[in-house]
């Protein structure tokens, strides 16, 4: 029997033997992913290597490529430039395998930002992956669906839209459909970091995945195998997540933008004094990523104000700094400040 045959057979054992110990299926399906991606390496003990005499054909080759993705028309051309120029101004596109981290308290409008920036990309021909943990796939579409018409979720939700809110409906199906890229909506309620990985891992073997969005890390729920790790340990498990998340957007060089909450102390804090150590458990997840997007709302009369505070706090790709925007929570839309006095467009 051939060493490479021996790989198979106890790849084989151990399949059976995870099986008949009824591991979470999760977990199963996600030590099964690793293992393939070892196994096809096997005969190969190079994988990741890059030897000197490499590096001179495969810089010009890179140098290559981008010269011919500069000649296709900008209006053709695959991008995941931000929504806003004020974004723009400080951040460069997520190049392959980047992890941009947006921290945020409750409330204050991660989840707005995700869906503005999800879209955007979309517009611009990628296939975005949109995993949410918390809301389901009718608040998702309601929430869209107001920002694209500017009615409200209450009138979206009555059952009874005037002709007026139809029509506003059905020009948002015209915008929308038009996109050449997309937005694949992934509800993974109670769902484990492994099951996630394993998801993704597959949309993207169907070529469904370009870039995706994770809202939001804390409601992931723990594996079996965190839980015999870190036992309570919630910073422990969120730092394992992170790693997880990181190694497959290196492995399959797919950007990924993670939400992610503020510590109790984060979310009391002035605006001026908030940095990414202010993020819960902030340590691993600061290490791990590439850019680090702080927003803050000030409190004011009872709820938040519409004074979106962005400050981009870790940028390995550019500069940092901050800035200030419009949000409307009402249309889950965030606007540059400029644009907030512009009657929507319906």
């Amino acid at each position: 029997m051939s060493a490479e045959h021996e790989v198979y057979m106890a790849f084989a054992r151990e399949i059976l033997r995870r099986s008949m110990a009824e591991e979470d299926v999760g977990d199963l399906h996600h030590w099964m992913s690793e293992q393939m991606l070892r196994i096809g390496g096997a005969g190969d003990d190079k994988d990741g290597l890059m030897f000197w005499e490499d590096t001179f054909d495969f810089y010009d080759a890179l140098l290559n490529r981008r010269a011919l993705d500069a000649m296709i028309p900008p209006d053709e051309r695959k991008s995941l430039l931000w929504p806003w120029a004020s974004w723009n101004r400080l951040i460069d596109p997520l190049p392959p395998g980047m992890l941009a981290v947006i921290t945020a308290g409750d409330g204050q409008g991660k989840t707005i930002v995700a869906e503005c920036v999800s879209e955007s990309w979309a517009l611009q021909r990628n296939r975005v992956v949109y995993v949410h943990y918390e809301l389901n796939h009718s608040v998702m579409m309601d929430r869209r669906y107001s920002r694209h018409t500017g009615l409200t979720v209450r009138e979206l939700k009555s059952g009874s839209l005037t002709p007026e809110g139809m029509q506003a409906i059905n020009r948002a199906h015209g915008k929308l459909k038009i996109i050449q890229g997309g937005i694949t909506y992934q509800h993974s309620a109670g769902w484990t970091m492994e099951r996630t990985i394993a998801r993704l891992r597959q949309l993207k073997a169907d070529n469904l995945c370009d870039v995706v969005v994770v809202d939001y890390l804390e409601k992931n729920a723990a594996s079996r195998r965190q839980m015999q790790m870190f036992g309570t340990s919630t910073f422990q498990r969120e730092a394992d997540n992170v790693e997880q998340i990181k190694n497959f957007a290196e492995q399959t060089e797919t950007p990924v933008v993670l939400l992610a909450q503020l510590s109790k102390a984060g979310k009391k804090g002035d605006f001026d004094d908030l940095d990414r150590t202010a993020m819960r458990g902030a340590g691993e997840k600061s290490e791990k990523a590439n850019v680090v997007i702080l927003l803050h709302r000030d409190k004011e009369d009872g709820g938040y104000s519409n004074l979106l505070n962005v400050k981009v706090d870790k940028n390995t790709l550019g500069a940092t700094g901050s800035f200030a925007q419009y949000m409307k929570p009402e249309n889950f839309t965030v606007l540059e400040l400029e644009e907030k006095y512009i009657p929507f467009d319906y």
